[in-house]
């Protein structure tokens, strides 16, 4: 397991534990807390009663479409379901393992009823407590290195699921009085962006399974091979180290190749890359068995989208295999079928 930790000293670092194939945890621990009135949720906000805007002139040029962004490494979304808390800590199921959330300030009316999700966009970490019937939000933790919009700090810029926000700090601006901006900050905000109190909240997520079933779970990790050990490999990351078991498909990973770990609903991929190439030599892809051409080729989902795998000659590991059970596929440098595995 890999922690990802914003330390007293608001600096990052991991630390590795025992069990997971890929973990994270995200730790703020400020020294001080404080909360506002209890959350409420805002009314929906009305239709625009602006009138459209006027048609393009016919003979104006259609504007360039922009240029696609890369994917933000590291990147997570995952919800889970509550198997058991008490006051400042619940433990959640997910569909790539465990998930724990921990504070000393906060978490203490978490109910069975409520959905969380947790998100990580490059430094910054959200985790969102929703009522899951009415799909209301109840809490959302908002963890970064904080982009003040003032030089007087009245205010502060930071990546939520909604997109970039600005949130005023208001009665909560001296409690970072003489805060350094590379000091990570945690804020707990509303459904109308008012910050409702600071906090020090964790979590820790454990991918150590292929999801079995349909869901929205999303990762991906860029980095290079550290070291290897029994059946792990760790891999330097621009949060630290992460470890990955072997269970996730990944074999013959060598120090300093570069590697990269993606999860896309049930499908993950993970690329080996050596000497500066920018294809990989190795690629492992898990994910549902799925046919096309009469059973002449392999359906599987990667970064790019579906890949299509020929099959020259049919591997006989397939033989005993049903559609839809989990497998691993693993492709050679021009993508050639070098081996098919059923997952474990």
């Amino acid at each position: 397991m890999a922690t990802f930790v914003h330390s007293q000293q608001r600096s990052l670092r991991f630390s590795l534990a025992w069990r997971a194939c890929v973990s994270l945890v995200c730790l703020a621990a400020p020294t001080w807390a404080d909360t506002a009135t209890p959350l409420i949720e805002p009314p929906p906000l009305t239709e625009s009663g602006e009138a459209p805007p006027a048609p393009v002139p016919a003979e104006t040029a259609e504007p360039e479409a922009p240029a696609p962004q890369a994917p933000v490494s590291p990147s997570v979304r995952v919800s889970g379901s509550i198997w058991r808390s008490r006051p400042g800590i619940i433990f959640l199921q997910t569909p790539i393992g465990p998930l724990s959330l921990s504070s000393k300030t906060t978490l203490r009316d978490i109910k069975n009823s409520h959905k969380i999700t947790l998100y990580v966009h490059g430094t910054t970490s959200v985790v969102d407590i929703r009522e899951r019937s009415a799909d209301k939000l109840v809490h959302r933790y908002v963890t970064g290195m904080p982009n003040f919009t003032t030089p007087d700090k009245h205010a502060v810029t930071l990546w939520t699921p909604d997109g970039e926000r600005s949130f005023t700090l208001g009665v909560f601006e001296a409690k970072i009085a003489g805060r350094s901006d590379q000091q990570p900050l945690t804020v707990e905000v509303d459904g109308a962006g008012t910050v409702r109190g600071l906090h020090d909240v964790q979590f820790d997520l454990q991918v150590n399974q292929i999801p079995r079933n349909t869901s929205a779970v999303q990762l991906l990790l860029n980095g290079t091979v550290s070291k290897l050990k029994s059946n792990y490999v760790f891999l330097k990351t621009s949060l630290g180290i992460v470890t990955v078991s072997s269970k996730t498909g990944v074999r013959n990973a060598k120090v300093g190749q570069e590697m990269s770990v993606w999860v896309q609903d049930r499908h993950v991929a993970i690329d080996l890359y050596q000497d500066g190439l920018t294809t990989p030599s190795r690629r492992f892809l898990s994910g549902p068995l799925a046919y096309e051409d009469g059973q002449n080729a392999l359906i599987m989902q990667s970064p790019e989208g579906t890949q299509s795998i020929p099959l020259a000659q049919r591997p006989p590991s397939l033989a005993a295999m049903k559609e839809g059970v989990p497998i691993t596929v693993e492709l050679g440098q021009q993508g050639e079928l070098v081996e098919i595995r059923r997952v474990p």
